[in-house]
């Protein structure tokens, strides 16, 4: 996996060194609540979860970013693409501290995903899943280009919103290139 870079973020392949940060940003019962069960998770399911995004990312080369401030460097978040079973299409989430919240960045780093998917992974097809009473990450997706697909089961098995964006609808979105 490769260091991603916006206008305001970088985002940098997750490594064990990021584990302290990521258990405070999972145990933070606002920050879970549309996520799996809605509860905080504890130490050991979050380790669990980021060992299996590392184990991804080596053999598949994609995975877990700590989304970080460009100019300070420091935490916001986390941002990734996973295939959560065989056969499964890929799927972009995201999940940001409260500090976070409200500045454009799950916005920005979600078309930086969606970027690298298409651009550099030639991954045909994305999907996410929010919760149903998740606007503001519904609001994300759309603005970073996916469409809202209605109601599916999500990967928790509950019924989510689901979004999807292929790489056609993509090129056909993106302006023109000059040259």
């Amino acid at each position: 996996m490769e260091r991603l870079e916006t206008a305001k973020l970088l985002l940098d392949p997750l490594t064990p060194a990021d584990y302290p940060w990521m258990l405070g940003l999972y145990a933070d019962a606002e920050v879970m609540r549309y996520i799996g069960n809605g509860s905080p998770r504890a130490e050991h399911e979050t380790r669990q979860r980021l060992d299996w995004f590392l184990e991804q990312a080596g053999r598949l080369g994609f995975g877990y970013w700590v989304v970080r401030g460009r100019d300070s460097g420091e935490p916001l978040g986390g941002a990734m693409l996973m295939i959560r079973s065989p056969g499964a299409k890929v799927e972009l989430g995201f999940a940001l501290a409260r500090a976070a919240w409200g500045r454009g960045i799950a916005t920005e780093a979600a078309r930086a995903l969606i970027d690298h998917a298409f651009e550099t992974l030639d991954i045909p097809e994305l999907e996410a899943f929010t919760h149903p009473d998740n606007a503001a990450s519904g609001t994300v997706l759309r603005r970073a280009g996916m469409t809202d697909a209605g109601l599916a089961t999500g990967p928790y098995g509950d019924v989510d919103r689901r979004y999807a964006l292929t790489r056609k609808e993509w090129r056909s979105a993106r302006p023109a290139r000059q040259g």
